[in-house]
């Protein structure tokens, strides 16, 4: 089927909407998607961005024992736009994101393996701030390198 306005005829990029983007003109019902095709849009929307969350909580902490009880907040509805402010968990009182209802550095492991986790922790932020210091050198080196070139 051909999904341009009969007013137009531009392409019609989102069959949601009841008029056209471009000239505002009441599209027919015919061109317009049924109820039962909106919900099994948003469903695969849905499952796509729990299938995201799933992978990028197995790659980027390790945590691999996802389950539909403790997915990512946001993603069982809407997604919000908003920051969320991170909070300290009270196992191992390292900064979670509000993202996350369970504590992804230390859900179901005993206290050693979260003590190996905090510890590995620590070491990644202090190369992290040291790291911090080695850009900042570089751009104040930089930034005489400007100032010279420029006062010639």
């Amino acid at each position: 089927m051909k999904y341009k306005c009969p007013n137009c005829d531009k392409t019609i990029f989102n069959r949601r909407l009841s008029h056209c983007e471009f000239c505002n003109f009441e599209l027919p019902r015919e061109l317009l998607l049924s109820n039962a095709e909106k919900i099994k849009l948003d469903n695969e929307y849905k499952a796509a961005q729990l299938n995201t969350s799933r992978q990028r909580l197995s790659k980027d902490v390790g945590y691999s024992g996802v389950t539909e009880t403790n997915e990512v907040s946001f993603l069982l509805g809407e997604p919000s736009l908003r920051a969320r402010a991170p909070r300290k968990c009270i196992k191992c009182s390292l900064s979670v994101s509000e993202d996350f209802e369970e504590c992804p550095y230390c859900f179901g492991k005993n206290k050693s393996e979260v003590n190996k986790v905090k510890v590995a922790y620590q070491q990644e932020m202090k190369s992290v701030q040291g790291l911090g210091k080695y850009f900042l050198f570089a751009f104040v080196i930089v930034a005489l390198i400007m100032i010279g070139a420029f006062a010639i």
